[in-house]
């Protein structure tokens, strides 16, 4: 049977992944401006100064000059908010529906946020708005949940404007209207909604809906990664990695994605173990690049979990460990990776020196198949003209490897017509 090679997909094609899936969607609300002393702001909220309350509130939250409290914060912003200071209504419902530093409510969170919208705090609409479009404590009803994103952005609120971009440029609940979505991303990314500034980034990146302009990408991917928004950073390294609309620099896609790492990025861990599996700007390390695939997978980047599967199952930069590259085959194949079916496949039916399982193998290389690996599809083929975890399947054989030929695997195309002579 065929020997799986496992590769991370190329930098560019996670990056498209990436910044596809990037919306504003919601977020917490910005803290209200510094207002002075704790013993300033704690004096004034108990002479009944509820902005006050709230800014108090704000330093609990943070931890800023205080004990980091989020049942005091959560206090204070009820507070606030109770006296009619809308801007704590909006932060109690954020706390609300996260779960921080009370119950879990987001029924409680929208009763919140509509009183912050009515009070005219606009990140209030806009997190109404989210639950309303997600059905999250509410009923579902998108027609309300775009009014209120259009309230607020109408006000310059960045995120619901950022909202708004998604929806069109997904046609979802308007008609699709690129244009419309990168006015809107355009306006959400000029009022501090950097995410927006990153999916601005990648239309022109990809000439969604616009000429293809890497420089003007370029321009939008460093404003947001300049504001700390990781995924910017990413694309930025990209860009700079491959020489597109900025000159090429490997040394500076190494800085920009270690950057995004250190905020957590999965993406951008995974690129930056790819810099120094493959020797990109920097003498090869494998054990590096291994911590950093590690360090993706842990985060959900499921390629990487796969790539770090087959560093252990061939010990390059780890020392091999068949287990643990079966542990984390299985969890990116869970994840949705085809590639890592196949190889929990091969791992579970032909690896040496563990127990062989061919049921638990025909499934994974099923799933594998079935996800598009075509490797996964003649190596299932196989199973079926064996006998392997199933009878003898000669027909079924013949239907797989000719489905993994159809997908361009010549060895696929090759068995077909030796089990037809």
């Amino acid at each position: 049977m065929t020997r799986p090679v496992s590769r991370l997909a190329p930098a560019a094609a996670l990056a498209l992944l990436a910044v596809v899936a990037t919306g504003c969607r919601k977020a917490a609300p910005p803290p209200p401006p510094d207002a002075g002393p704790v013993a300033s702001l704690s004096a004034r909220c108990e002479r009944r100064d509820f902005s006050a309350c709230d800014s108090l509130g704000d330093r609990y939250e943070r931890g800023a000059g205080v004990t980091q409290d989020d049942a005091r914060a959560a206090a204070l912003y009820r507070r606030a908010c109770d006296g009619g200071f809308a801007g704590g209504c909006t932060h109690l419902g954020w706390l609300l529906e996260s779960g921080r530093g009370v119950g879990r409510d987001p029924a409680a969170a929208a009763t919140r946020y509509r009183r912050a919208c009515d009070g005219r705090h606009l990140r209030g609409c806009t997190n109404l708005g989210w639950l309303l479009e997600n059905g999250t404590g509410v009923t579902a009803d998108l027609p309300a949940a775009i009014a209120l994103y259009q309230r607020a952005c109408e006000g310059d609120e960045g995120v619901a404007c950022g909202n708004l971009g998604r929806l069109h440029a997904e046609g979802v609940g308007v008609a699709r209207d690129l244009a419309q979505a990168r006015t809107f991303f355009t306006r959400s990314c000029d009022h501090g909604a950097w995410a927006s500034c990153t999916r601005l980034g990648w239309m022109y990146e990809s000439g969604e809906g616009v000429a293809v302009d890497a420089a003007q990408a370029a321009v939008r991917y460093r404003r947001a990664c300049d504001e700390g928004e990781a995924r910017g950073c990413v694309n930025l390294g990209w860009l700079y990695q491959n020489g597109a609309g900025v000159p090429g620099d490997a040394n500076r896609a190494r800085g920009l994605y270690e950057r995004s790492c250190a905020q957590g990025n999965a993406l951008g861990c995974a690129n930056l173990a790819g810099l120094y599996e493959q020797g990109i700007g920097v003498a090869v390390d494998l054990p590096r690049a291994a911590a950093s695939y590690e360090r993706a997978c842990e985060a959900g980047n499921h390629p990487a979990c796969t790539t770090l599967s087959t560093m252990y199952q061939e010990g390059r930069g780890v020392t091999r460990d068949l287990a643990r590259a079966l542990s984390l085959a299985e969890r990116a194949c869970e994840g949705g990776n085809a590639l890592a079916c196949n190889n929990a496949g091969w791992l579970h039916n032909e690896a040496p020196g563990r127990p062989h399982d061919p049921v638990r193998a025909l499934s994974r290389y099923a799933r594998g198949c079935e996800s598009g690996n075509a490797l996964a599809c003649a190596n299932l083929g196989s199973m079926y003209q064996h006998g392997l975890g199933a009878a003898v399947d000669l027909p079924r054989a013949r239907e797989l490897y000719n489905l993994a030929c159809t997908r361009d695997l010549e060895m696929g195309c090759r068995l077909r017509d030796a089990l037809r002579r």
